[in-house]
């Protein structure tokens, strides 16, 4: 990041690939060798954001508030995390019905699912992962990228 001027590209361009791999898992039903090779590169271009949006938005902000914003994002970050995992146990329990019990009490348990069922409700997930993380690349781009501001300017004691 510190070589390059326009430093947020990386992370527009991973995004936008894991974006369009969602779309494909979306869209697709492949081999288990296929999926973990997608969910793979999924996973790398999602990993650019990460180190850029730590960096930019330390960047934006005074040094002696790096700690504060540090720890803002990273709790806001959970907090997302924590409702996307709501989210998308919802869609798939909206997709594969009513009928089925996590605990095996009442209905049929888990493993009595079909395949295509299954298929087919992860579809709906990645899906909405696919529409999040476009909208992740969207903010991406629209995000101000400001100069790095570089190492500390050492301050001189007097004498």
């Amino acid at each position: 990041m510190a070589r390059y001027k326009h430093y947020k590209l990386v992370a527009i361009i991973g995004t936008s690939c894991a974006a369009l791999l969602a779309c494909a898992l979306a869209l697709t039903t492949l081999p288990l060798w296929g999926l973990l090779l997608l969910l793979s590169v999924f996973a790398l271009g999602l990993g650019t954001v990460f180190p850029v949006s730590v960096v930019s938005l330390q960047n934006s902000v005074a040094r002696s508030q790096v700690g504060t914003v540090t720890g803002a994002m990273n709790f806001f970050r959970a907090l997302m995390a924590s409702f996307m995992v709501a989210a998308f146990s919802a869609i798939l329990l909206m997709a594969l019905g009513a009928d089925i019990s996590l605990s095996g009490e009442h209905r049929g348990a888990v493993s009595s699912i079909p395949s295509a069922d299954m298929l087919a409700a992860f579809r709906y997930v990645f899906g909405a992962a696919a529409a999040l993380l476009a909208i992740a690349a969207l903010c991406m781009i629209l995000m101000e990228e400001k100069p790095l501001a570089g190492p500390a300017t050492p301050v001189e004691m007097a004498e």
